[in-house]
């Protein structure tokens, strides 16, 4: 097996997050928080706020164009939770000053949340919660659409991603795995749909995330034995749809006894095995490569031009390279013949 790691890092490289907009995604909810905390218009209600999403999980990928901020406060569920959604619009509009706030399913969106930054396209979701019980842990949240307060538990997802993080090979693998799977499957939708909008893929980055501390084997150490695992583990778990229609469900790893929602249709999820198959064949390809350019080029079909190829080997590499795997060997200077008694 060739482990590649120069070409697994550099596509690890490829897809990071650059600094300056991790920067942005770090300052964004300053302004928010300090508004909230002090503000007359909220202050009362304010208990807590901490970012979440994949930026505060360090599974992001590429450019970060969304950060979650949870707002825990004093509201109880006896309070109509469409109210307080209002109420978090209204506070936020005084602090942007008639800006572009639009009500999401569970949060307000602030479009360009950094009036002082022209450039930057982020966008902030906020979302107002209650505490269930203790600090930290799982919060009731407002679902517009069913006009109830529903379980969430985000700081049960952060610190589930930290632990496996923890457990994996040097106390990093997880996350970089993660990434991986992520790109690995924004390539393959994006070479599916073209022209789709990016909010419509499906399965989201979450559930992917979700599905690889579900089927990830974190014992192995090397990029290659992860991803074949993880694809053999999963594609062994979701195959059976084929045959009863019944989609599998992932473990939400911050709430026991619940999955993570999700509104894949029939057709979206057996695209999506169709997708994870083929990726599957092609990883097992890549691991019983002869050459690291064949390897490469397995890996490729993965993970697009962002995954490097190797320079070609020149032949007389690939000479010694054969005799070696097949016992043989070859001197690394010119061998001279004894000269004969009686010559000088």
């Amino acid at each position: 097996m060739h482990k590649l790691n120069t070409q697994f890092e550099e596509l690890r490289s490829a897809i990071e997050p650059d600094t300056a907009r991790k920067t942005e995604a770090k300052k964004s909810d300053d302004p928010v928080r300090e508004h909230l905390e002090s503000h007359e218009s909220f202050s009362a209600h304010h208990v807590a706020t901490f970012l979440y999403g994949s930026y505060r999980r360090r599974t992001a990928i590429c450019d970060i164009k969304d950060v979650d901020l949870v707002v825990v406060t004093n509201f109880t569920t006896d309070d109509d939770p469409i109210d307080v959604l209002n109420t978090l619009k209204d506070s936020l509009g005084k602090l942007y000053d008639g800006a572009d706030l639009a009500d999401q399913r569970r949060s307000i969106r602030v479009n360009r949340p950094l009036p002082n930054d022209p450039d930057s396209e982020l966008t902030l979701d906020v979302i107002p919660a209650i505490y269930q019980d203790e600090v930290g842990g799982p919060l009731w949240v407002p679902d517009r659409e069913k006009t109830k307060w529903v379980e969430s538990h985000p700081q049960g997802h952060i610190d589930h991603t930290s632990e496996l993080n923890a457990e994996s090979h040097e106390g990093h693998s997880f996350v970089r795995l993660s990434k991986m799977m992520k790109w690995w499957w924004q390539y393959q939708w994006e070479k599916l749909n073209p022209s789709a909008e990016a909010h419509s893929r499906k399965p989201k980055g979450f559930w992917i995330e979700v599905m690889c501390g579900e089927f990830a084997d974190l014992d192995k150490e090397s990029y290659p034995e992860l991803i074949l695992a993880l694809l053999e583990n999963a594609f062994a778990e979701f195959e059976s749809f084929r045959q009863t229609g019944v989609m599998p469900e992932l473990a939400d790893p911050g709430l026991p006894d619940q999955t993570i929602k999700t509104s894949m249709t029939d057709v979206e999820f057996s695209a999506f095995l169709d997708v994870l198959e083929q990726a599957l064949i092609d990883a097992r390809a890549a691991v019983g490569a002869n050459t690291e350019r064949g390897a490469a080029e397995r890996w490729r079909k993965l993970f697009g031009d962002k995954f490097p190829l190797p320079a070609e080997e020149s032949n007389s590499s690939r000479l010694l390279k054969a005799a070696a795997t097949g016992g043989l060997s070859f001197p690394t200077k010119p061998l001279i013949p004894s000269k004969p008694a009686g010559f000088a």
